[in-house]
């Protein structure tokens, strides 16, 4: 019993250490992400070909996301640990090499089928663009070139399933960075040889192939550093593959539903010419916190639990969850008040500049503002998917994904309105706080957690923290209302507005402090207990 309980020490403060790792990966891969998005925002703004290229974009960069969320993890780690414990090393590496050489084949086949279905694949993207032939073209062509990125991500994110597996998780989380930095260089350029706006969204189509070449290159080396090293490739179907596939898909796309979700949310907002790129930039501010969050859930809780399932230990599982739920909400709450309060000064701030002008301004903080609703529930589905994915059910994760899409498609119908990108983003929000009840619901119902006292004050010191964090930060931010928005930003703009944020988080954290969540937190995601 004393060992056991080393053990859920030591595991759950792995929890927290490597949630870090993963989570400040992942915040530098956004970091870059912004200074990407604030040059294409310069260079192209948010007309015809902005639009053209951001749709081009989203199927590549909803694969990366959803990937990179774990989503290979949750059908991938369940079955190679198990062959892992109960048939040894060298089964679980030759399962490896089987699952890389099986789904190269495939990939193979799918990205030459999309090729060919491009003009088909935009209108699922983006409806309304059948009205608007020349962005429609363009979005053709930008989809051809970027298509590639896909094959080379899955492939990437296999590999980096096979590292999670065995807890690697720096290198894996560190690699989507490589996108970024390829895209940011392609901006340089152009802008230095002085290339149109087409030229530009040309040039950066054919770079997101080029960034997942070698995203893919990297993450192959980190597995050939060290054991277990890269397994020999294999074609073949045998019990552990034919079980991966059947996890695979119902686990995709359950791990998929929130792009789903998003996919509907630019489908809706295509109606309106510019609203698309306002939805699209106030993701990208929107996907900051919740890639610190959620991906780190998405990638480092699955192995805990997973190894929870696999000794019996449902007393474990549930500590386990509450302390990544005590963690994550934790780190929720305060972004979303943050990028509520704060939507229109962090859009000036980043993005006005260049073509990017006024208009796109407000539209795109009303668009954040929408967003933020939802920050905290997609961080609780996030976490309370992995339950089931560690059960190797992912049934009943794709069953809530279904119902949370619908809601976001009838949502977004009824709230579109005169603001289609605000509305499609409300209705994104709407759809991540239904998918996280309804998962909360299930597992009550099967027993296999419920919320207790202890999780629930912790949430209750969080929301009480923040609401003196927006009162205070709101009341800061009057003051530097002019010299944050309608103005072109420099570095003093950028001062000012990490400074407010500073000034947030401090007043949240000596808030929750003095409510005394002290106790609580390292309770939780140091010994993994809930706390008298």
């Amino acid at each position: 019993m004393r060992e056991r309980a080393e053990d859920q020490v030591e595991g759950s403060s792995h929890l927290a250490r490597d949630s870090v790792i993963v989570g400040l990966a992942t915040v530098l891969s956004r970091i870059l992400g912004f200074v990407r998005d604030v040059l294409i925002a310069r260079a192209l703004g948010a007309g015809p070909i902005a639009d053209a290229f951001l749709v081009a974009f989203r199927l590549p960069n909803m694969f990366r996301r959803v990937l990179g969320e774990g989503g290979l993890n949750a059908p991938f780690v369940p079955v190679y640990l198990g062959l892992k414990a109960n048939e040894g090393e060298a089964e679980a590496r030759r399962f490896a090499g089987e699952a890389l050489g099986n789904f190269a084949g495939i990939l193979l086949i799918i990205v030459g089928l999309s090729e060919l279905i491009a003009p088909w694949l935009v209108l699922a993207l983006a409806g309304g663009f059948r009205d608007a032939p020349v962005t429609y073209a363009l979005a053709q062509s930008y989809t051809r070139l970027a298509l590639p990125f896909v094959g080379f991500t899955v492939m990437a994110s296999l590999v980096a399933a096979i590292l999670n597996a065995n807890k690697r998780f720096a290198v894996a989380a560190l690699a989507p960075v490589v996108l970024n930095l390829v895209l940011i260089s392609a901006l340089v350029w152009s802008e230095w040889q002085a290339q149109s706006p087409f030229r530009t969204a040309k040039t950066l189509a054919w770079s997101v192939s080029l960034a997942g070449a070698l995203h893919l290159l990297l993450v192959f080396w980190a597995l050939g550093w060290k054991a277990p090293g890269i397994p020999r490739l294999r074609f073949g179907w045998s019990p552990a593959m034919k079980r991966l596939l059947l996890l695979g898909l119902p686990a995709l796309l359950a791990s998929a539903t929130s792009q789903f979700v998003l996919l509907v949310a630019t489908q809706i907002a295509s109606v309106q010419p510019g609203a698309v790129s306002w939805l699209y930039y106030a993701d990208r501010v929107f996907q900051l916190p919740l890639g610190f969050v959620a991906v780190a859930m998405g990638v480092v809780l699955l192995p805990e639990i997973a190894a929870r399932e696999a000794e019996g230990d449902s007393d474990g599982r549930r500590r386990t969850v509450s302390a990544a739920l005590a963690l994550g909400l934790l780190l929720a709450i305060p972004a979303a008040t943050a990028l509520a309060v704060l939507a229109e000064p962090i859009v000036a701030v980043l993005f006005e500049r260049g073509k990017f002008g006024p208009v796109d301004r407000e539209r795109t903080a009303a668009a954040l503002f929408a967003f933020a609703i939802g920050l905290p529930g997609a961080v609780v589905a996030k976490v309370l998917s992995q339950v089931y994915f560690a059960r190797q059910n992912p049934g009943k994760p794709l069953m809530v994904g279904l119902v949370s899409i619908a809601m976001a498609i009838g949502a977004g119908l009824l709230l579109s309105g005169s603001q289609p990108a605000a509305g499609a983003a409300l209705a994104a929000s709407l759809a991540f706080w239904t998918q996280s009840l309804a998962l909360a619901a299930l597992l009550w119902r099967d027993g296999l957690w419920r919320p207790d006292a202890s999780l629930l004050r912790t949430v209750a010191i969080g929301v009480a923290s923040a609401a003196i964090m927006a009162a205070a930060v709101m009341t800061l931010g009057m003051d530097l209302h002019d010299d944050l928005v309608g103005k072109v930003a420099d570095w003093r703009a950028f001062a000012l507005l990490i400074g407010l944020c500073t000034a947030g988080l401090a007043v949240y954290a000596a808030s929750a402090w003095a409510f005394g969540l002290r106790s609580r937190f390292w309770a939780r995601t140091t010994q993994g207990t809930a706390p008298s």
